[in-house]
């Protein structure tokens, strides 16, 4: 009886990994096109930044869109991932394009630290130190990218880690339809 019970676990567990796995929606509760959640929290040099002030029906600054990386230090996939990210903010700017760091429930002591070992400077930085915002994106892992367009929706998303540039400006392209 046992070895059946454990072999019906065994025979169960696999197909519910193979899911999470390989379903992109079992990582995030946000799809393309769905409308993404605002926010503000404060940037790493004192000031405010809202998503709706870029984004959005509301918005003042009217970008082509922005780019939301999700990111903590312990996340070795993110030490990766965050030069390439920050190599590429001039050339999303020059498309209109913001790119947002967002240390997800770190300080600016933890977040600062490390990207100042890593020598990012260029994204605007921001801190869910409680998870709000990560909550409201249904971030369950990490690294985590949403492309956001002009209209405040979800376009693309990039699950795990951006190991080059293709990746991002291929995410950018559908931002610039």
């Amino acid at each position: 009886m046992i070895r059946s019970t454990r072999s019906l676990i065994k025979k169960s567990c696999i197909p519910a990994l193979l899911v999470l796995l390989y379903v992109p929606s079992a990582f995030a509760a946000l799809k393309p096109d769905d409308p993404a959640p605002v926010f503000s929290l404060q940037d790493n040099k004192g000031k405010n930044f809202s998503l709706d002030d870029v984004v959005g029906a509301k918005s003042k600054e009217k970008a082509n869109g922005v780019i939301l990386s999700f990111f903590a230090s312990w996340c070795m996939a993110c030490r990766y991932e965050l030069p390439v990210i920050n190599s590429l903010v001039d050339e999303m700017k020059s498309k209109g394009i913001r790119v947002v760091i967002v240390g997800f429930k770190e300080d600016f002591a933890r977040i600062n630290a490390l990207l100042a070992e890593l020598k990012v400077d260029k994204p605007v930085v921001v801190s869910d130190q409680d998870g709000k915002v990560g909550e409201q994106y249904g971030i369950r892992f990490l690294p985590v990218t949403f492309f956001i367009s002009a209209d405040g929706r979800v376009k693309h998303i990039i699950y795990g880690e951006i190991d080059d540039g293709k990746k991002v400006t291929e995410g950018a392209e559908k931002l610039l339809k």
